[in-house]
């Protein structure tokens, strides 16, 4: 896509008018809260009242006009005329869904805050916000402090804490009603209020934890969450400056500084949606047993909110000729990484980002899902024992918050995020052109014979596991377990679990159970577009497209799927004009991804629209210590490296500077004997299978060889499964598939196109 097009397609007009015609709902009436990535389907029908209450402030306040009836109309049918206030949530056809029996004060406010923004016709806008006002008020307000939830009727208390957003919402609310009447009562209740919330939720180094306790302090489980934050920050700034109160807007100031110091990922770019109070982003795994998301993600709504935070308390400052580097710094790459979340093929703009996390807690590639979102979350998927988000479709609120945002800061710079630099993509252009020739011989995977490793694992209790994970005309689940406790994966069939399982059968000498039936219930998961979702009916994309695919290579010459060139036209249509490839159509491009595709093209007898610009691509995300990085501009890793000379190899090159690259993967082998994903981090078994063959490909290996294979050993759990480091609890076929593989791999039993191949 050219300069011009992305620039049109990431306009505010542009987003809001994807969303006015992808997320009406034709049938119904009304707008849908979440629908696939090419919007050829809603997969959440239900209405919710914030992105009606939302979509009415956007299109006030920027003057879109497209749909503004329809969100005026669709908002006043929330209104609870039996109890007062907005219903929070209805089912497709209107009537009042389960999760309306709850009533937030997040959302109440939010809705009085969003009618008041809104407020553009004058008395009735404003009579309307204030009537929601006072009823969420004397609903949530008790002796001082706010509840967090309560029972429709008001019959019961549902969440004793504090919420810092409904708060914030609150006084959001308070600072606009004020503005719009001028009435001294209208000023004292916001000045109070705001007082009341800074000396609440508001810390000395501008972080503010999302819950409070009866004893007014965070309670055990709170975060510095994004969303919250940035609305304590609008609603400060809009009453500091109602009422001319430098001390608010100086409060508003802090917290954007803060949002800019702790919640930016300098790797990957983007804030995160929450992190400690400590300032720190870290992985939380006894939040997984409280049911809250355990593992930081970046969505776009979260960073909409940012950048309308800092882009408003930006415009304060210069109104009275202040000035902040960092707020200026952080409102020109918060747009950029907006704007990198952009639907470049079918508009409107992407959920988020999600990555996987090695200890301690350092984001490594791109996996792009979040578990365990809400249950009251727009578009969550339910699999097996498991719920999950797939990031990269689209929910109704990022899509109204991104609009606005953008259009409160067009005249602000942008953070240019494109991968490559002009100066550097000379320098690619030039080393492409320079590669060797290479060519990786292409065999039959599935007549493959077996390696005994009888001798550093326990084979048959691992064939057991993998054997009762089988689901009888169907495939393989990702452990054997039927209903595990917590957050444990279990034995529903799916397309991943059914191509670790099948490789290491191969490996392993053994044949997959049924494979007839396997193969026929593979060819159940391809969607309409060709491309393989995990499950038949689920969210199909790049890496699901490779599983299957891959899997029909292993299961035998006769296996594939129905339509092969479907699947062919949908992996390509996922290559980006960078010559890398994205998860989906316009999501953008990192090296996990691209070796994905490239390997399952090579399957299906096919290559990359573009085989130069992809070689290209790949040459670029090579760093100066020999590594390559997951993106462009981004640190080496070992997943990384791995990617690059695998598909390198199947487009016809050698990876350059082979030296330099076994040179940084030995570097990351770990005391014990394990690998990390790069020179700073822990050992971990996914890492340590992306280093082990990465060195293989490449004609090397290990430093200390025995001392590797002795921790892979070391990981195997006593049900015959494998953790991801030593001694700890058993994993998922995943961590089996990595440990079996790199352990036949040092015993010299892969063959090279196995290794880039299977993956």
């Amino acid at each position: 896509m050219s300069t011009n097009a992305r620039s049109t397609a990431t306009s505010p007009q542009a987003l809001w008018e994807a969303y006015v015609t992808t997320f009406a709902n034709t049938e119904y009436g009304g707008f849908v809260s979440a629908i696939d990535y090419d919007g050829t389907r809603a997969i959440t029908a239900d209405r919710t009242v914030e992105s009606y209450a939302l979509a009415r402030w956007a299109a006030a306040e920027t003057g879109f006009t497209a749909g503004q009836e329809e969100f005026t109309s669709g908002l006043a049918s929330f209104q609870d005329a039996a109890h007062g206030g907005y219903l929070e949530f209805l089912e497709v056809s209107g009537i009042p869904h389960e999760l309306s029996s709850v009533k937030t004060a997040h959302r109440q406010f939010l809705v009085a805050a969003a009618l008041l923004e809104a407020a553009v016709h004058g008395a009735a806008d404003i009579a309307a916000g204030r009537t929601q006002l006072e009823y969420a008020t004397g609903l949530f307000l008790r002796e001082g402090r706010l509840l967090g939830s309560v029972a429709r009727d008001a019959s019961s208390v549902l969440d004793d804490r504090s919420p810092a957003a409904g708060a914030a919402a609150r006084v959001l609310a308070l600072g606009r009603l004020a503005r719009l009447t001028g009435d001294p009562a209208d000023r004292e209740a916001a000045a109070g209020a705001a007082k009341a919330l800074v000396a609440q939720f508001v810390e000395a180094d501008g972080s503010v934890p999302d819950w409070r306790g009866l004893d007014g302090a965070p309670v055990p489980t709170a975060k510095v969450d994004l969303t919250a934050s940035s609305l304590t920050a609008l609603a400060l700034l809009e009453t500091g400056r109602v009422l001319d109160d430098a001390e608010l807007v100086a409060q508003a100031v802090a917290i954007t500084e803060y949002h800019h110091d702790h919640l930016w990922d300098g790797r990957f770019g983007g804030h995160w949606n929450h992190c400690d109070l400590d300032g720190q982003i870290t992985i939380h795994r006894e939040f997984i047993t409280l049911l809250n998301s355990a593992i930081p993600i970046k969505t776009a709504a979260a960073n909409a909110w940012a950048l309308l935070a800092s882009g408003r308390v930006l415009a304060a400052l210069a109104e009275t000729g202040g000035e902040n580097d960092k707020i200026a710094a952080s409102v020109a790459r918060t747009r950029g990484y907006l704007e990198s979340l952009v639907d470049t093929v079918h508009g409107g703009v992407f959920i988020g980002e999600g990555y996987f996390w090695t200890p301690p807690g350092t984001p490594v590639g791109p996996f792009v899902r979040q578990m365990l979102p809400p249950r009251d979350t727009p578009g969550v998927f339910h699999f097996g024992s498991s719920n999950f988000l797939r990031l990269y479709n689209k929910q109704a609120v990022p899509q109204i918050l991104t609009a606005l945002a953008l259009a409160a800061t067009q005249d602000s710079p942008t953070d240019d995020l494109t991968q490559t630099e002009p100066t550097k993509a000379e320098a690619v252009a030039a080393l492409s052109a320079s590669l060797r020739g290479a060519s990786a011989e292409i065999e039959d995977i599935y007549s493959m014979e077996g390696v005994d490793l009888s001798g550093v694992m326990d084979v048959e209790r691992h064939l057991n596991y993998i054997r009762s994970a089988f689901n009888p005309g169907q495939g393989y689940g990702w452990t054997p377990r039927i209903a595990p406790l917590g957050s444990g994966a279990n034995s529903a069939p799916s397309v991943f679990g059914t191509h670790h399982s099948v490789a290491n059968l191969r490996v392993l000498g053994e044949d997959p159970q049924e494979l007839e039936q396997v193969t026929t219930w593979l060819t159940y998961a391809q969607a309409a577009n060709g491309a393989f979702a995990e499950f038949p009916g689920g969210p199909a994309d790049v890496l699901n497209s490779y599983l299957a695919v891959n899997a029909f290579q292993l299961l035998g010459h006769d296996a594939g799927p129905r339509d092969r060139e479907g699947a062919i036209r949908f992996l390509q249509s996922c290559q980006n004009e960078d010559g890398g490839f994205g998860v989906v159509p316009g999501f953008v491009s990192d090296l996990f991804h691209t070796n994905l595709a490239v390997v399952a093209l090579d399957s299906l007898g096919s290559a990359p629209a573009d085989p130069e610009a992809c070689i290209r691509y790949v040459l670029a995300s090579r760093n100066e210590d020999g590594g390559y990085g997951e993106r462009v501009g981004t640190p080496s890793d070992t997943y990384s490296v791995y990617r690059a000379v695998g598909t390198l190899a199947l487009l016809g090159k050698d990876l350059p500077f082979r030296e330099e690259a076994v040179r940084f993967l030995q570097d990351c082998q770990g005391p014990g004997g394990g690998f990390s994903h790069d020179l700073v981090s822990r050992e971990s078994l996914i890492a340590t299978y992306h280093a082990v063959a990465a060195l293989f490909l490449l004609g090397s290996e290990p430093l200390r060889p025995l001392e590797c294979q002795e921790w892979l050993s070391g990981c195997q759990t006593p049900d015959g499964g494998f953790s991801n480091i030593p001694g700890v609890t058993s994993g998922t076929i995943d961590e089996g598939f990595a440990a079996v593989q790199s352990l036949a791999i040092l015993a010299k039993g892969l063959t090279p196109y196995f290794a880039i191949a299977v993956s």
